[in-house]
This record gives C-alpha cells, sequence and structure tokens, in this order.
C-alpha cells in the first residue's frame, strides 16, 4: 500500500486519463435544446448518432471516424425549423468536438452572386474561408440554378463545388 501511494497517476492532477473531446457544459446545454425540441424524431435520431460516435472515439475509437465530409441539405415546407436545425447542428457539433470552431456564417444563395463578372468566385471563396473550422449554411440555395441560372449562378455552383472538395482534402490528409 505504502508503494502504491508513491506511484501519481493522472487523476492526481485532475486529468482523466480516458480523453473526452468538446465541452461537458456546452454540451449539456445542446443537449436540453435538442430534446427540448417538439417532434423532429428524425432530427433527434440523427444528433443521438453524432453523440454515439463521439463516444465510441472517446473509448478508444478510431478518431478518422469523426472527419468525414458533413456537408447536408435539409429540406422541408416554409416555417418547419430548417434555419434553426442548421444553427443547432453547427453547436452540437462543436460543444462535441467535431467542429473546431464555434462559427456559423448564413448567406443566402443570392448573397454568393458578384456584382460583376469574375466577383462571385471571389465572394464564395470568402465566404468558404470565414466559415472554415465551422459552418457555412446556404439559405435558399436553389436561387443559384432557380429557372436555369444565369453565369453569376453557375460561377457560385462551380466554385462551391471546388472549395468545398479542397476542403474535404484538407480535412482528410
Amino acid at each position: 500500500m505504502k508503494e502504491q501511494s508513491r506511484v501519481l497517476t493522472a487523476d492526481d492532477f485532475g486529468i482523466s486519463e480516458q480523453p473526452t473531446l468538446g465541452d461537458e457544459e456546452e454540451k449539456a446545454v445542446v443537449l436540453a435544446e435538442v430534446d427540448a425540441m417538439v417532434g423532429m424524431d428524425n432530427v433527434k435520431a440523427y444528433f443521438r448518432q453524432i453523440e454515439q460516435s463521439v463516444r465510441y472515439v472517446e473509448q478508444g475509437g478510431n478518431f478518422q471516424l469523426l472527419k468525414t465530409s458533413l456537408n447536408m441539405m435539409i429540406t422541408g415546407n416554409p416555417g418547419t425549423g430548417k434555419t434553426t436545425v442548421a444553427r443547432m447542428v453547427a453547436r452540437y457539433l462543436h460543444a462535441f468536438g467535431i467542429l473546431p470552431r464555434d462559427r456559423f456564417v448564413e448567406k443566402n444563395g443570392l448573397d454568393l452572386k458578384g456584382k460583376y463578372l469574375g466577383h462571385t468566385s471571389h465572394t464564395v471563396k470568402e465566404a468558404v474561408a470565414d466559415a472554415m473550422g465551422g459552418c457555412l449554411f446556404l439559405d435558399e440555395a436553389y436561387a443559384l440554378v432557380d429557372g436555369g441560372g444565369d453565369g453569376f449562378s453557375s460561377e457560385a455552383v462551380r466554385t462551391l463545388l471546388t472549395e468545398v472538395t479542397i476542403a474535404i482534402k484538407v480535412q482528410l490528409i
């Protein structure tokens, strides 16, 4: 017993040997908000799936499981909470340590169009760079292709696809 008392452990310094991802207080707040949502069973199931993946990684699972592309499309009728859910997803992913920054950049599809030819690419790249490490939410993205789109819209879509591909490649390396 005397010999064991001379051995220092991580607990002696308030450090857990089992690493945890994210912030426990933020997790509790976000989980309470998810539980308070009325209905939205499919959204709640998605959040539970994320939580299970994080718990698996915390228990020694492969961290690469969390380094996947998280691009998603949230659909629904007007007023059903798409933007609210997007904000909550971003906060949830940050609280659980998947997103390094608590950053939510919201752009309307029309905001990405430039003011003149060649300006659109810069606008899109700036939006992606601003959201890097967090979440870029494109509200009403259909406006970029509605009615066949135009030169500005197609440039915005092409640049978005390129930037998202680059962001994913950087994340996976």
